[in-house]
């Protein structure tokens, strides 16, 4: 598997994650942990779905919101287009 390849899988379930999550804000923690069960088989690192949460703000797919208790993330309208799109 090619680094574009795992990049593209943990994009994708980052977005997942924060649909399942049906239009609510969740911690980034608890979605570190999400992400991270999604794609056991692949393994990530901490420092992998980071970048895949900087990818998915950067491209707009989701907003990221301060809190007293830490980021709280939010799929985007893009975000739900972009994974209606995508296989």
């Amino acid at each position: 598997m090619t680094a574009t390849e795992r990049t593209f899988l943990l994009k994708r379930a980052v977005l997942r994650a924060l649909a399942d999550c049906r239009g609510f804000a969740v911690l980034e923690t608890a979605l570190h942990e999400a992400v991270a069960i999604k794609v056991d088989h692949l393994q990530p690192s901490t420092a992998e779905i980071d970048a895949a949460l900087r990818t998915v703000d950067t491209e707009r797919l989701s907003v990221g919101i301060p809190t007293e208790r830490g980021r709280k993330v939010k799929l985007t309208d893009a975000g739900n287009l972009w994974l209606a799109e995508t296989p």
